[in-house]
């Protein structure tokens, strides 16, 4: 009784220590940085645990493909009862038979299971890589809703500075009323973005949490994490590396895999003899003699003809698809690349042309007003002109980081990342 009583007490103690180290074993840094959460989400992810799973099971069925047919033991018995008495009389055979599997079957049949592992492997790599892109573009979008937030509490502040140089032209005579009433409306709106932003900022920071394995705690990102937008390499650097994508190796060894099929097909519309060895003891007369003999099944009725067609359509179906898979690679990437170079050249002309003179326009517009040289309008104007700019931007740079993901996703450009290669 006491031990029961110690034995409950000790898990009493445990459970809130047990209980806290799950909890701390989910947070994630507070200031979380790109390949932080890469790492995190590829250690994490049940779906990448799942795709493991498959790759595990699919080693398996390799080893199994190769094992060989078991042995038959058999033993009969001869002249016992009925017009005999008992068994005194018996002749009693123990025999052990082997199926022979000809030549072309294991081999094929292990070729089969080998192409499938292949694939299954191939295919955990590519969600790896489905996963660093997710969670780069989630990451991304991330960033740029606690931009929008900023940028919003900045363009709050200014409205409400605004309002009130507004409001003291208007008490001074300076300015008609209905002045003060637009510089109020803007400030509202300003508010009502500002709360929107909020919503999105929760909204895309819970999306991240749960590529990262659900319940990681509250966490903001590092813009400076993300790549810096650069010009995008050339297309063929890009196209070089279809051939050697997870997707595409995957499909040859879809191809290779009916290709043994086909094989192992033909192969079995030629029956396995079976072959047998044992010992016949006579018990009447004590005596012990040798026995052997070979059966082989007669392909009258099944030659296995229809085996065979269908294999062969399935080769040329996976040959087709092989075929149309590259064709499809070929497109998306013309696609995405040009849709990548021109996210890269939208943020560019934001940033050197736009940005600046909207920054410019805004900072005369205020001096002016404040001088008594242009009125609230002029303000107000070159006010949004700037922070649709700078929104314009961020969704510019937002679109890059999207693309290129994208691009690099295709392309396999992380395959051989550290990061990538976490189990």
């Amino acid at each position: 009784m006491i031990r029961y009583l110690l034995l409950a007490g000790l898990l009493l103690f445990s459970a809130p220590v047990m209980a806290q180290d799950s909890i701390e074993s989910r947070a994630v840094p507070a200031t979380l940085a790109l390949d932080q959460a890469i790492a995190w989400a590829l250690e994490k992810s049940p779906l990448l645990a799942a795709s493991r799973s498959r790759a595990d099971a699919a080693t398996a069925s390799r080893s199994q493909a190769g094992a060989l047919p078991n042995p038959e033991l058999s033993i009969e018995a001869e002249n016992i009862y009925g017009d005999y008495d008992g068994t005194d009389d018996a002749e009693i055979t123990y025999g052990l038979s082997q199926l022979v599997e000809l030549p072309g079957k294991r081999g094929n049949r292990v070729r089969m299971a080998e192409s499938e592992k292949t694939r299954i492997h191939y295919e955990r790599d590519a969600a790896r890589l489905d996963l660093i892109r997710d969670v780069t573009i989630a990451y991304a979008e991330l960033v740029t809703a606690q931009e929008e937030r900023a940028l919003l509490e900045e363009e709050r502040a200014l409205a409400t500075e605004v309002r009130d140089s507004v409001a003291a032209k208007v008490d001074a005579g300076k300015e008609p009323p209905i002045q003060k009433n637009k510089a109020q409306i803007e400030l509202s709106s300003s508010q009502i973005a500002l709360e929107r932003a909020g919503r999105t900022l929760t909204a895309k920071r819970q999306a991240l949490a749960a590529m990262l394995g659900g319940d990681v705690g509250n966490f903001s990102v590092q813009k400076d994490s993300l790549p810096t937008p650069q010009e995008p390499p050339p297309l063929e650097s890009y196209r070089a590396r279809l051939a050697l994508t997870p997707d595409t190796k995957g499909l040859e060894a879809t191809v290779a895999q009916a290709q043994a099929a086909l094989s192992l097909e033909r192969a079995n519309a030629f029956p396995d003899p079976t072959l047998s060895f044992g010992v016949k003891e006579a018990r009447e007369d004590d005596t012990q003699a040798f026995v052997a003999g070979v059966s082989f099944p007669i392909p009258v009725f099944n030659m296995n003809r229809a085996g065979i067609a269908r294999a062969g359509h399935e080769l040329n179906a996976t040959s087709m698809d092989h075929r149309g898979g590259k064709l499809a690679q070929e497109t998306a990437l013309a696609e995405m690349y040009g849709d990548f170079v021109s996210a890269y050249r939208e943020a560019g002309v934001l940033h050197t042309t736009i940005l600046p003179g909207a920054e410019e326009a805004f900072s005369s517009a205020r001096q002016g007003y404040d001088a008594g040289k242009f009125g609230y309008l002029e303000v107000l104007d070159a006010q949004r002109t700037l922070f649709d700019a700078r929104r314009q931007y961020n969704e510019a740079v937002l679109d890059y980081h999207r693309q290129r993901a994208a691009i690099e996703r295709l392309t396999a450009v992380h395959a051989d990342d550290d990061l990538s290669n976490k189990d």
